[in-house]
């Protein structure tokens, strides 16, 4: 960069600098001119008879030039006074006025102490433009240049009271324009002290000597260097980055004009960071190609933003354009094992010919390119004829990001006859008019963000089911438990019957839904235990059999050597209650057959249906296969969301398939579907196979000799001691009555620090503890922990809607806990109470 030139003075200065120190010598003309004229006048008074009419005239001439002359005198001395202005508040006028009013540059005079004296028209019209500013009373340049602008003005104020002419750039005003321009000023300096301002649009060569300017040493430094305004407009740049860009000094620039695709945007973005940004991107070179460079840039904070930006490469792509060319030439002989790698790789890649992607043809292609547009790209197709115009974002969009340099792909709709393929597009730097271009297919990774965003909507659905679960559990066993008391007090035969006997119906069924959505959102709370699948399905025979339709056969095969399972075989009869159901509806109205299928496998057998993570070890499966309608493949993506249904509105739920799903997982087991439209469909269960250790083969053994001698109690009346802790009053109230008719002594407790200081009082009273699982403050698992030591030989009942799925642990390690989950009728419950204290009394 080369050395400021000195600044000119501002118009009028040099005339007015005369014209005061020539003042003194005026006076004195002037008071010699008065003299010499009123003593001509005089002689031609009083002695011009003597010397003739000729001496009359010349003694006349001479006093009218005189007076004349003092009439000059005393007229410029008035104009010097009325352009310099000695007294502030003085005006320029006449003449200089207009002259300075015609300036395009705002000029402004002021007095020693800064006051302004006199603005022209363009630096009122810049004042009026200001937030609160105003054309009739200009301001002076240090509250027009308020921020990093106070230190400039206070130099040159200072420059002019020392009698000294200077230059510096302001920066930005705030002004009500869209256009903000760095002004750079010059001041002259008056002899009183004031001073002259000029107000102009700054250039390069006013950076030049200042803090914003790039010294000798950085002019051709190895690296570019830069300042931009906020606008995007560079107001300095070192010779190194011109000569790259190919750009002369007097040519004005913007960062669009010299960064590829997004990269002027990232860098206005880079303002909102504090400190250093530090980016990759693409510079437009001279030879018209483009080069990877790395930028690094900082926004300074104050008005006006400006951006200090250095640009340099790490690595040979990144180099210098003439470096670059040198490096190239040294590697022109490895380009064919380039090639030949190309060829080979397991993505698109393609060379274009145009630098601009959306008007380039293609040159040549890779095999994978062409297999990924099904033949469409051969040599001399339009590249952006190879994608949908409209995809995520506009095609053009898609390829200023894959242009800009900064490591992230467009990503677009790459045609195909079976359908649109997201796929993300990757351009390389432009050389000679031409670039490469590479595509890589994301169908999959797309796949796997949409299970993500299902993984989450059922997520979100099953938070939601178990938070409402537990008060509605609450509410359907109050009213369940008060209609039971009813029904005691109008049998059968009784008018009102039937209208209770509709009510507990509809609590059922409301009560079956809230145990679909738990099981969906995998929040039952589960009893595991270790049990043969063929037991469960042979017990769960007869009810599926009423569950089918006489047009359906029902065909149940067990396979061999099938290991036992843990999980909870309720919740395994609840899933094939679901399956057959479905499977009914599909063979409707011509009837079919409904075939239920067990084997045991290996986990290979496992690992290729479907699930490749299937543990090591023997797995017991379950086949369910109908003969009905069959599903298309947009079905079969649906048919484990929860309220997705085919069947009509109000025949379905949409739930059923959900719950199977949900107790499946919570089985920790998988489940797959295979279906065809007209073949009917099969779901496969496969759950882990479990070796039981003595003590559960001791448990095994007792629940099968129970299974076949246990019978109801006829007689639910009974004794003993009973506390009841539930924080639903509903609840507790209408429970505590009921086994109160039934002989037993009740102490309620409305939650479990209260039932703790009961059971503190009254240590080893109590035959029997039935508690809800969750309630505020101490639940019912914490209040069991912390009152085990006063309960003796109590018995513990837990009830619950909902539970955690610590508590499910817990009722499967200890099984001298009974669960009796909600919502539950009189009968239930006094049959619940009499078996445990049976127990106690045994």
């Amino acid at each position: 960069m080369t050395d400021a030139p000195t600044p000119k003075p501002a118009p009028g200065l040099e005339t007015d600098r005369a014209n005061r120190l020539m003042r003194p010598l005026t006076r004195a003309i002037f008071w010699v001119s008065s003299l010499a004229a009123l003593s001509a006048a005089a002689v031609a008074l009083f002695a011009g008879a003597g010397a003739g009419w000729h001496g009359v005239v010349l003694l006349s001439g001479i006093a009218c030039a005189a007076l004349l002359l003092m009439y000059a005198l005393a007229a410029g001395d008035a104009a010097g006074k009325a352009l310099g202005g000695e007294a502030e508040g003085g005006s320029v006028s006449g003449l200089a006025a207009t002259a300075l009013n015609t300036l395009p540059d705002p000029v402004l005079i002021t007095g020693p102490k800064g006051a302004v004296r006199w603005a022209n028209s363009a630096y009122r019209d810049l004042c009026a433009r200001t937030p609160g500013g105003s054309r009739a009373t200009p301001v002076a340049p240090e509250h027009l240049f308020a921020g990093a602008a106070a230190g400039p003005v206070y130099r040159l104020t200072r420059s002019a009271l020392q009698g000294t002419a200077a230059r510096e750039v302001l920066g930005q005003i705030d002004i009500k324009s869209e256009d903000a321009i760095v002004y750079a000023a010059e001041v002259e300096p008056m002899v009183d002290g004031g001073a002259v301002w000029r107000l102009r649009p700054a250039h390069d060569t006013d950076f030049e000597g200042t803090d914003d300017a790039a010294p000798d040493w950085a002019d051709h430094a190895p690296v570019g260097l830069f300042l931009a305004d906020s606008e995007g407009r560079l107001l300095a740049a070192n010779a190194t980055l011109r000569e790259w860009v190919g750009a002369d000094a007097a040519q004005t620039l913007k960062l669009a004009d010299i960064l590829a695709g997004d990269g002027a945007r990232l860098l206005a973005n880079a303002r909102q960071s504090e400190g250093a940004e530090r980016f990759d991107a693409r510079l437009l070179t001279a030879d018209g190609g483009e080069a990877p460079i790395v930028l690094a840039v900082t926004w300074t904070q104050d008005r006006p933003a400006l951006a200090r930006g250095v640009i340099y490469g790490l690595s040979a792509t990144g180099i210098p354009p003439k470096a670059r060319a040198r490096h190239d030439e040294a590697d022109s002989t490895d380009m064919e094992p380039m090639e030949d790698m190309f060829s080979a790789a397991p993505f698109g890649v393609a060379r274009l010919d145009g630098a601009d992607p959306m008007d380039a043809v293609l040159m040549d292609a890779n095999p994978a390119l062409l297999l990924l547009t099904g033949g469409a790209a051969v040599p001399g197709t339009r590249f952006s004829d190879l994608f949908e115009a409209e995809g995520k974002e506009p095609l053009g969009a898609s390829f200023a990001k894959a242009i800009s340099g900064t490591g992230e792909p467009g990503e677009a709709s790459l045609r195909h006859e079976d359908g649109p393929r997201p796929v993300h597009v990757f351009l390389g730097p432009a050389a000679e008019g031409r670039r490469a271009a590479y595509i890589v297919d994301i169908s999959a990774w797309k796949d796997l963000e949409t299970q993500v965003a299902q993984a989450g909507k059922m997520q979100a659905v099953g938070q939601l089911a178990s938070g409402v679960a537990h008060d509605f559990n609450n509410m359907l066993t109050a009213i369940r438990l008060n209609v039971g008391e009813l029904l005691s007090r109008h049998p059968v035969g009784d008018p009102s019957y039937q209208d209770l006997q509709q009510i507990n119906a509809t609590v059922t069924r409301q009560a079956g839904l809230v145990k679909k959505l738990l099981a969906f959102s995998r929040k039952q709370t589960f009893r595991n235990t270790v049990f043969d699948v063929a037991d469960v399905l042979s017990d769960c025979s007869v009810m599926l059999g009423q569950i089918l339709e006489e047009t359906v056969r029902l065909d149940i095969r067990h396979g061999r050597e099938l290991p036992l399972v843990r999980a909870d075989r309720h919740q395994i009869d609840n899933i094939l209650v679901n399956l057959a159901t479905n499977a009914r509806d599909a063979m409707k109205p011509n009837g079919g057959q409904l075939t239920i299928r067990t084997e045991g496998l290996d986990a290979e057998a496992v690992r290729k249906a479907g699930n490749v993570n299937a543990a090591d070890g023997r797995w017991a499966a379950i086949h369910v296969t109908d003969t009905g309608s069959g599903m298309d493949a947009e079905t079969r993506k649906k048919i484990f969301e929860p309220f997705f249904t085919t069947k009509a509105a109000g025949e379905g739920t949409g739930l059923g398939l959900a719950t199977v799903y949900g107790i499946v997982k919570q089985s920790g087991g998988y489940l797959f579907v295979d279906s065809e439209v007209g073949k009917g469909t099969t779901f496969s269960i496969y759950l882990p196979g479990h070796v039981p250790n003595e003590e559960e083969e001791a448990e095994i053994a007792a629940e099968e000799a129970a299974r076949t001698e246990e019978v109801k109690p006829a007689d639910l009346a009974g004794r003993g001691r009973i506390l009841f802790v539930e924080d639903e009053a509903a609840v507790r109230g209408i429970a505590a009555k009921t086994l109160r008719k039934r002989g037993y002594e009740v102490i309620e407790a409305e939650d479990g620090e209260e039932a703790l200081e009961i059971l503190e009082e009254e240590p080893e009273s109590f035959d029997l503890l039935i508690s809800d699982v969750v309630m505020p403050g101490l639940d019912g698992p914490s209040l069991l922990k912390e009152a085990r030591q006063y309960l003796g030989n109590a018995r513990i009942v837990f009830i619950s809607g909902y539970a955690k799925e610590e508590f499910s642990d817990t009722l499967s390690s200890d099984l001298e806990i009974s669960f009796l989950p909600k919502p539950f009728d009189i009968q239930q419950l006094a049959e619940r109470v009499k078996q445990e204290l049976g127990k106690v009394h045994a």
